[in-house]
C-alpha cells in the first residue's frame, strides 16, 4: 500500500517520468527501468510508486504516453531571434512554429532547421500556404497521415489535438 501524496508532492515525480518516456524512449513496460532511473535522480520510492498509481489511475484517460506527454518539462534554451526570420517568413508562420515549438510538437532544433531552411531557400515570395506546406512536408516525412494532419491545422493555429 503506498502513502497518499497530494499531486503537487508527486508532480515532480511525474515530470521526471515524462521525460524519460517522451524524451529518452522509455517504454511503459519498462517500470523497473524507470523506477530505478527515478530513485538515482533522488526520489523516494514512496514517492515513485504513488505517482505510478497516479499514472495507472489517469491511463483510465488515455495511454500513458499521451498523459505524460502533458508534463514534459519545456527546453530552456539560448535562442537569439534574428530579423532575417522576419523576412524569411511572415509573423504569421513565424508565430505557429513558436507555438508548436513552445507545445513539443516539433522540437526546438527542428523548428531553427524549419526557419533556417525556409531563410536558405528564399521562401519571402512564397505565401504563407506555400510555406506551411514546406514545413509540414519537412516535418512529417516518417509520419502518419494522421500526424501530418494534425502539424498542418496546428500550423494553422488548431491545437486541440496537443495538449498545453
Amino acid at each position: 500500500m503506498t502513502t497518499a501524496f497530494a499531486f503537487e508532492e508527486i508532480r515532480p515525480v511525474v515530470e521526471a517520468m515524462a521525460d524519460l518516456m517522451c524524451c529518452h524512449g522509455f517504454s511503459p513496460e519498462e517500470d523497473g527501468l524507470i523506477r530505478t532511473h527515478l530513485m538515482a535522480r533522488g526520489f523516494d520510492l514512496e514517492l515513485i510508486r504513488s505517482a505510478e498509481d497516479w499514472c495507472e489511475k489517469a491511463q483510465s484517460f488515455g495511454s500513458v504516453v499521451d498523459l505524460l506527454s502533458m508534463f514534459v518539462p519545456t527546453g530552456v534554451g539560448v535562442r537569439v531571434s534574428n530579423p532575417l526570420e522576419r523576412i524569411a517568413v511572415s509573423d504569421q508562420m513565424l508565430s505557429a512554429v513558436e507555438k508548436c515549438r513552445d507545445r513539443g510538437i516539433i522540437t526546438v532544433d527542428m523548428a531553427e532547421r524549419l526557419l533556417e531552411g525556409s531563410r536558405a531557400m528564399d521562401t519571402r515570395d512564397w505565401d504563407d500556404e506555400d510555406v506551411r506546406a514546406f514545413f509540414v512536408d519537412a516535418c512529417s516525412v516518417n509520419s502518419s497521415p494522421s500526424a501530418q494532419t494534425k502539424l498542418e491545422r496546428a500550423l494553422l493555429g488548431d491545437f486541440r489535438d496537443y495538449y498545453c
